[in-house]
């Protein structure tokens, strides 16, 4: 399985792309249909009749309601754990600054103009969103928003299903409100029958990305609705949740973690921990914490002078001692769509708010990731490479309480930069960092060097779809045994044979992670932090860990690093030489002929388009040229070079 590093993707990718029934059908050809139809209706059985037992428990408990309003907010009824009710409901309690989404705008620094124009995304809520808010109106006066499981054109809104929307779609007609990806297609939905919607909606229209915003809480209205062994526990709603995934791989469950942080209980994992429920204990959706951080707007652009977690933000870990949650967005004092107030916005808090957040800002790296290669992330890269990019805590100045190296329960991986993950799609266009989507068989191992400097971190991260586990529905069943079942390792060796381990939680020592055999998590990152010469990059497949297992894994792998650069006898044109890099009007290249045939040189943006190309025959064995770059717009391009069987990307900035 070598790395095919040279090859370029960006001569297929030169118009802009967006997501196309091509696209779709592409994605749909690689999956089990009838596995999938079957799954769907087996879903809709089993929500069927759960209905059915509720309906039953209500006729046998008149006071208790299948719907109830607590201080405005509405709640459902669930489900029925140990004969009693359990009630689901919303995750309340300048966002694109916070998370760097920003970046990716028109006029942002990476000059990507990225809006999600074109893309599908999913919201499941308790209601439907104010349809003809003006944050969703097109051009055209239509609305960007459907409900395709009602038949009512403009069914009845409430305003958190509103607000979730406009944080993930709002076109900025209030530029304070602006959503993640405002010009997004959005299908909403109301949470019954979530997990076989997703997974039809997914088939349907190839969406990608879906938020919930909603969850179990551990009390409700004062009183302690779930038993203590309930959280963090691999129920099986995180089981359905997980299977969906792996049914459909490229398909993500963004989810938010939930707003029990302030609440206690008996029996958790370590005090102020374990109070994660229902599927944001799953393995393979991405569950999202809340952070508070200040943005601040002055003539001369903006400054982030502070970042707490909020304590509302429910803390992990799962009893496994999986990192969950995995990843924090901002979603403190969020500015976005009030379907009820006048002018119609309003500021309000909670994870319901950190996941539209994350879920819009993976839109637009989906969006881009397509601008320059020909299919879409799976949802393991895509969650791969947001954990990977995350700004640790730990080493976040803006960071003002307690921080813990690494991974930890309060902010899992850390905050979402999206920037620093759009910057890593580009660089693995030029061989500057690694993003791959591979196969491992039962034993098999997959290894190669790289040669990196110590400006930065050297990091590789390992993410996949793991097959999903029995669910553990009782006290007795749920236990610390791990719910993994495929385990992959990740291993770094130096050229002194010293070797480095991934993070993984400390149960012995919570909230710290440390570093390990991590045989509990489907997400495994290495660091290294004065990296210097060689190292080499190793995954393992251990082999089944646990029933239901198979014999191969598909799995994510991106590394970072400082001039990284692959030691393969593959690039050719090794001596290559780029001046000056940054360039003004001028850009320079001269390598070492490898035949005598002509070279093509071409220049790309970064949406994949041609700026320049020519045809120049070497002389003396030598390859040369000059580009005029006075009338190219300032930013980051990249430069190939092609000779015979040769090729190589550089990236070159103009500034």
């Amino acid at each position: 399985m070598k790395k095919q590093l040279l090859v370029i993707c960006l001569s297929i990718a030169c118009t802009i792309s967006a997501q196309t029934v091509e696209d779709r059908n592409k994605i749909v050809q690689s999956y089990d249909l009838e596995k999938i139809y079957n799954s769907i209706d087996k879903l809709n059985e089993e929500v069927a009749e759960k209905q059915q037992i509720l309906e039953l428990f209500i006729a046998a408990n008149p006071d208790v309601k299948r719907d109830l309003y607590i201080d405005g907010t509405h709640y459902i009824l669930f489900d029925i754990i140990e004969n009693k009710p359990v009630y689901i409901g919303p995750d309340n309690a300048k966002c694109a600054f916070a998370t760097n989404t920003n970046e990716l705008y028109p006029n942002g620094a990476l000059g990507l103009d990225l809006e999600g124009e074109g893309m599908t995304i999913g919201v499941w809520e308790i209601d439907y969103p104010q349809k003809t808010h003006v944050e969703f109106i097109d051009d055209n006066g239509n609305s960007r928003i459907s409900t395709p499981d009602t038949t009512n054109p403009n069914p009845t809104y409430d305003f958190h299903a509103t607000h979730v929307n406009g944080t993930i779609g709002a076109k900025g007609d209030d530029s304070t409100a602006k959503g993640m990806a405002p010009k997004s297609t959005i299908v909403a939905y109301n949470q019954t029958n979530d997990s076989s919607e997703a997974l039809n909606e997914h088939i349907d229209s190839g969406m990608l990305v879906s938020n919930h915003s909603y969850g179990v809480y551990i009390t409700n209205d004062g009183v302690q609705q779930v038993p203590d062994w309930y959280m963090g526990c691999y129920v099986q709603n995180a089981r359905i949740w997980d299977q969906n995934h792996v049914n459909a791989p490229y398909y993500l469950m963004v989810t938010s973690g939930g707003n029990s942080g302030n609440v206690n209980y008996d029996n958790g994992l370590a005090p102020g921990l374990d109070k994660l429920t229902s599927n944001t204990n799953a393995k393979n959706n991405l569950v999202v914490a809340n952070a508070n951080i200040s943005v601040n707007f002055s003539p001369f652009g903006y400054t982030v002078s502070g970042a707490s977690i909020n304590s509302s933000s429910s803390q992990g870990p799962t009893d496994d001692g999986r990192i969950k949650p995995d990843i924090t967005g901002r979603g403190t004092n969020v500015n976005s769509c009030d379907p009820f107030s006048s002018p119609p916005y309003r500021q309000v808090s909670g994870t319901s708010m950190a996941a539209p957040n994350v879920a819009g800002s993976l839109l637009l790296l989906q969006e881009y990731y397509r601008d320059l290669n020909p299919n879409y992330m799976k949802s393991s890269t895509l969650k791969g490479l947001a954990c990977h990019t995350a700004t640790d805590d730990a080493e976040n100045p803006n960071v003002t309480s307690i921080s813990y190296p690494g991974p930890d329960p309060f902010w899992g991986w850390g905050l979402l930069n999206t920037e620093f993950a759009a910057q890593t799609i580009t660089d693995a266009q030029s061989g500057e960092a690694i993003i791959e989507e591979n196969t491992l068989t039962n034993a098999q191992t997959y290894s190669f060097n790289v040669n990196v400097s110590n400006e930065e971190k050297l990091m590789a991260t390992i993410c996949w779809t793991d097959p999903v586990a029995s669910a553990r529905d009782s006290e007795e069943e749920c236990t610390q045994t791990p719910v993994l079942i495929n385990d992959l390792d990740l291993r770094i060796t130096d050229s002194s044979g010293n070797v480095y381990f991934p993070w993984k939680l400390d149960l012995t020592n919570l909230p710290n992670a440390v570093k390990g055999d991590n045989i509990v998590d489907n997400i495994e990152r290495v660091e290294i932090d004065a990296p210097s010469g060689q190292y080499t990059i190793t995954v393992s497949n251990k082999g089944i860990a646990g029933p239901g297992g198979f014999g191969t894994q598909d799995y994510s792998l991106i590394v970072t690093g400082a001039n990284m650069s692959l030691s393969t006898e593959d690039n050719n044109l090794s001596n290559l030489m780029i001046w000056p890099n940054p360039a003004n009007n001028v850009i320079n290249f001269q390598y070492p002929s490898t035949t005598d045939k002509k070279a093509s040189v071409t220049l790309f943006d970064l949406r994949g388009r041609i700026v320049y190309e020519n045809t120049i025959s070497s002389e003396n064995a030598i390859v040369k040229g000059q580009i005029e770059t006075s009338d190219f717009a300032r930013g980051i391009y990249i430069l190939n070079l092609k000779q015979g069987t040769s090729t190589v990307n550089q990236k070159v900035i103009l500034k």
